[in-house]
């Protein structure tokens, strides 16, 4: 079979459908139905674990979205050539230099002022009784963590923070055309001022992530180490906050694990496992072939994209018994939320560590919590996170 044999009798999966768009996990597991793999636009999607394994160690780019050149030449350019997209040995690189950035042990250093961030964040709602925990706790406190890790000064965190949920949404596939002039000129400020401390941090470097960054990339051209950096940022700050959402709502669907949860704070590591198998930001973990090539028996010419449609394959029966039951004791608890090979999030530890923290303390310290209202979110293409979390909060006596 040859690279231009694509097998065109499997299902076919279509991105901008009503019925994915409203509802992909039952979409995806209606086409599951019919076998682990169905056609797409682009090549392949991959609907369980087992076919996904493959595509995941292969050493291709993975396959994003960039904003094309007639709508923004700016964004197209800066869209280009995001860590994601490297591969071979100029990723190997700078994925060996991003992990000496972020060396575990000086991480696990921030455990008790990472504790401390979420519990002053966490006090005034419990003392109110009420409140949004996506507005007043999810959203700023991966900001606040990651600000002075980088370096940045307390009064400009909020600013940031904000610069880099709106530049994050470029990797929205059903983005309306209007919304990109918002996206580039939050884009275009963070870097400019991501660019000014850069070059304060060369002639003061201090002890802090991005003056280590600098220190690692040296001879590197500067847009590339603030690119790195703007990324690590959006990274840092952006898929924590959301997950953290998306893990509490399912909590909030499911009362009986969170009351598990509470009469055992100890769980938190698991339910922050279980939340990124049940209810994952990560719909979709893409490779795209460079040459004619086969993996996992498919074959693919250059350009194919292998799309591993993580939230049906984190609910892969052979891999988890009950696989659409929350559950806040499982273990173990196998998913693909922080990738897999050589792509695997480089952050996973940090963002770990943060998300265990908070489900500790509100563990903790809340005994129940009710919904006060309905729940928006955002679209399919960036996880179907809620926007707002409104609760009513019953404290531990």
């Amino acid at each position: 079979m040859s690279a231009n044999d694509i097998p065109q009798a499997l299902p076919r999966l279509d991105w901008g459908s009503k019925e994915y768009k409203d509802a992909p996990l039952s979409c995806l597991k209606k086409l599951a139905e019919s076998g682990p793999v169905a056609l797409t636009d682009l090549g392949y999607a991959i609907l369980n674990r087992d076919e996904a394994r493959p595509v995941l160690r292969a050493d291709l780019p993975i396959s994003l979205y960039h904003i094309p050149e007639a709508a923004s030449p700016y964004l197209a350019e800066r869209t280009k050539h995001p860590l994601l997209v490297r591969h071979g040995q100029e990723h190997t690189e700078l994925r060996s230099m991003l992990t000496r950035v972020l060396r575990s042990r000086v991480i696990e250093a921030l455990r008790p002022r990472i504790r401390e961030i979420f519990v002053g964040l966490l006090k005034p709602v419990l003392a109110r009784g009420e409140g949004d925990l996506v507005a007043e706790l999810f959203h700023p406190y991966p900001a606040m963590v990651l600000a002075p890790m980088l370096g940045l000064p307390e009064a400009d965190i909020n600013q940031v923070s904000e610069w880099v949920s709106i530049s994050a949404r470029w990797t929205n596939i059903f983005n309306p055309p209007e919304t990109l002039n918002d996206i580039e000129k939050a884009w275009r400020a963070l870097e400019a001022y991501l660019l000014n401390l850069l070059s304060k941090r060369r002639n003061d470097p201090a002890m802090d992530v991005f003056s280590e960054l600098i220190r690692e990339m040296e001879g590197h051209d500067e847009l590339e180490i603030v690119g790195i950096a703007m990324e690590l940022t959006r990274a840092g700050m952006d898929t924590t906050r959301r997950q953290l959402a998306c893990t509490m709502n399912a909590l909030l669907e499911n009362p009986r694990e969170w009351e598990r949860l509470s009469a055992d704070p100890s769980l938190a590591p698991q339910v922050v496992e279980e939340g990124m198998r049940y209810a994952s930001i990560t719909h979709a973990v893409a490779r795209q072939a460079l040459d004619d090539i086969e993996i996992g028996g498919l074959p693919a010419k250059p350009g194919t994209v292998f799309t591993v449609m993580a939230m049906t394959a984190n609910r892969d029966p052979k891999a988890t018994p009950d696989p659409e039951r929350f559950d806040a004791a499982r273990s173990p608890c196998p998913h693909l939320t922080f990738g897999f090979g050589s792509h695997a999030c480089v952050g996973a530890p940090l963002a770990r560590m943060e998300m265990v923290e908070a489900f500790t303390e509100l563990a903790r310290s809340v005994e129940r919590m009710e919904l006060l209202g309905p729940i928006d979110r955002t679209d399919v293409s960036t996880g179907l996170v809620p926007t707002g979390l409104p609760v009513r909060l019953y404290a531990k006596q």
